[in-house]
């Protein structure tokens, strides 16, 4: 007897645990079937917060942290970031209440266009920070380095080729391509051209001081080219401090010799460019009016090498007798011509011996940096 009662319940456990398991079962199938069979499955389900997918997150982490640096951007170089960071916080609570795919994909929209707003404008407020930062240390340093100009009795500042008047912050280079700026990659430009005036200029306050003979390698020199990954070919590198040439090629010094940079009212344009062409022979046209201090008359060229697109040539200055130091400023040149008395219009001049070796080493593309 008892064990027919031991059997029996055991039968009945049995059937309570298969009865449960099917139960079970059952309601598993039931949340994994399809819609479209006619069951009671609420469509929208899928859309729950729980169900949106990890991408779809990750992108909206991704844009709130692209969004944030943007603002950080913004916030170092001075700029009011107040709208922003309202806009920030508004993105990310919109995120997470988000309760469909749809609502969040259109919060993500709207951070995404936050994001594409903010870009244009921090990049104006890095430009003003850096533009002002150097015009500051270009003042600053030619206010204590001068140049006494015993020809004309004025006292010049150093370094002009980088100052905002004249030089390259002036309206000719920075505000000529900011008034023309109209896209990011024009800012961008933009910025990357501050940048390196900005470290051209520190490396020639560098080479100032530096008592090594022009025609010797000097270390700012080697400096720049590391930097620049100039350090195999052919490279030429110009002193504006020294008004000294120094031609290298894999890293050595082949040969140097004085030059004659732009005046203090045409500077030479300090830059990293290139060789973009040679003329030999060519003939050189003043584009200014004849009434014009800045008018020359035709003027034959034996050997011309652009380096900037703007009528920037290395090349002879045969009606000059005298290069180095101080020529670039008003002077007495003994055996030269009414023209040899001032700086270049920004080209750089060399002797018609010098600029024949020149034209021979360098070809298209080769690398020139100019401090």
């Amino acid at each position: 007897m008892e064990q027919q009662l031991h059997k029996q319940r055991g039968r009945q456990q049995t059937l309570l645990v298969l009865l449960t398991w099917t139960f079970l079962g059952a309601l598993l199938l039931s949340a994994c079937s399809s819609s479209s069979t006619g069951g009671t499955t609420n469509p929208s389900s899928s859309n729950t917060p729980s169900a949106l997918s990890q991408t779809l997150r990750s992108e909206g982490d991704q844009q709130l942290q692209s969004f944030q640096q943007w603002i950080a951007l913004m916030r170092q170089y001075g700029g009011d970031v107040t709208t922003y960071q309202q806009q920030y916080a508004s993105a990310q609570r919109a995120l997470q209440s988000a309760s469909t795919a749809t609502v969040y994909n259109q919060a993500l929209g709207a951070l995404q266009g936050h994001v594409k707003a903010i870009k244009i404008p921090a990049f104006k407020q890095e430009v003003v920070s850096l533009q002002q930062q150097l015009a500051l240390d270009v003042k600053t340093w030619g206010d204590q380095h001068t140049y006494s100009d015993t020809f004309d009795g004025r006292t010049y500042k150093q370094g002009y080729e980088y100052d905002d008047t004249t030089g390259v912050g002036g309206s000719l280079w920075l505000q000529g391509d900011l008034s023309t700026a109209q896209t990011l990659t024009d800012y961008q430009q933009i910025v990357e051209n501050l940048n390196m005036w900005t470290y051209l200029f520190q490396q020639m306050k560098a080479n100032f001081s530096d008592k090594t003979p022009s025609n010797q390698v000097h270390q700012t020199d080697l400096t720049l080219m590391q930097h620049y990954s100039y350090t195999s070919g052919q490279v030429i590198v110009v002193s504006l401090r020294e008004q000294a040439l120094r031609a290298y090629k894999d890293g050595k010094l082949v040969k140097s010799f004085l030059v004659t940079t732009g005046q203090p009212e045409l500077p030479s344009p300090p830059g990293t460019w290139w060789i973009e062409g040679k003329k030999h022979p060519t003939v050189f046209k003043s584009t200014a009016p004849k009434n014009s201090p800045d008018w020359y008359p035709d003027t034959p060229i034996n050997y011309a090498m652009q380096y900037h697109s703007n009528g920037y040539f290395f090349h002879d200055a045969w009606w000059r007798t005298e290069f180095g130091p101080g020529t670039n400023f008003p002077h007495q040149d003994p055996n030269g011509d009414p023209f040899a008395g001032h700086g270049s219009h920004g080209c750089v001049n060399m002797s018609t011996s010098d600029s024949a070796w020149l034209y021979g080493f360098v070809s298209l593309y080769t690398p020139i940096i100019i401090y």
